[in-house]
């Protein structure tokens, strides 16, 4: 997996906010809480029971449902299918959730790496999501991800350049932003994006590692196998982790 599209790449299993979110009666609402539970716990037949509500008398809240029972059961590509058929239900509604459901649809088709549609989805998201700042940001460093994946450097640099202005509390476009340019040797913006990433997320493992990494590049051996370390202790079983393991073993004191 290409490095930007492979860093911090998390499954999208969280409900929508309540508002304006999916379920609107109190029926609705009980149907959706089980069904995000049942999605999210991957219990046994939540995929049958959300397409049953969804056939039924469910709207956007059955379809985003049945997206999330997918993404429990590692099916990503069908998870995407269903969250862009909850967005245009929601946008046809008038519904203000349908940015945040193609936004998912995107990340989900990130994760099936199916890079070039989720750079088509994103796009258009963005378009919904042109008055909400923190939400594009986030769009824009999935963006980013997707064009890094199939070459576009440039136009990943451009949208992690966006997403910091856009969301500079966000560690990940930051960390991102600094991934890529280290990796281009454009070290002087590297280091204040790395550092950045570092302040907002001290403890991730993912930005202890870039960072070591970063350390390693400017001659800092020490501080790189503290970060590495740090790496290692944080996520031992991840592949950051594991990366930073391996990078103790060839730069050892």
């Amino acid at each position: 997996m290409p490095l930007l599209a492979a860093l911090m790449l998390m499954q999208v299993v969280a409900p929508l906010p309540a508002t304006p979110g999916a379920a609107t009666t109190p029926n609705e609402q009980a149907l959706y809480a089980d069904c995000v539970r049942a999605a999210n716990e991957g219990v046994p037949g939540a995929i049958d029971a959300a397409t049953q509500w969804k056939n039924g008398t469910g709207g956007v809240p059955a379809r985003h449902c049945l997206g999330l029972a997918y993404m429990g059961a590692n099916r990503p590509a069908d998870a995407a299918r269903a969250f862009e058929d909850a967005a245009r239900v929601a946008e046809a509604q008038g519904n203000p959730a349908a940015a945040e459901l193609y936004g998912q649809a995107g990340n989900a088709l990130l994760i099936a790496e199916q890079y070039a549609r989720a750079e088509v989805v994103l796009s258009n998201a963005m378009v919904l999501a042109a008055r909400r700042p923190a939400l594009k940001g986030e769009m824009l460093i999935d963006r980013a991800r997707a064009r890094e994946a199939q070459g576009n450097a440039l136009g990943a640099r451009s949208d992690l350049e966006q997403a910091v202005e856009l969301a500079p509390d966000d560690a990940l476009g930051w960390l991102l932003l600094g991934t890529l340019a280290r990796r281009e040797e454009r070290l002087d913006a590297a280091r204040p994006a790395l550092a950045n990433a570092l302040r907002l997320a001290p403890d991730d493992p993912d930005v202890q590692l870039e960072a070591g990494n970063m350390a390693a590049m400017d001659g800092d051996y020490a501080r790189a196998r503290t970060l590495w370390n740090a790496a290692v202790r944080a996520g031992r079983d991840t592949p950051a982790g594991k990366a930073a393991d391996t990078a103790l073993l060839r730069n050892p004191e």
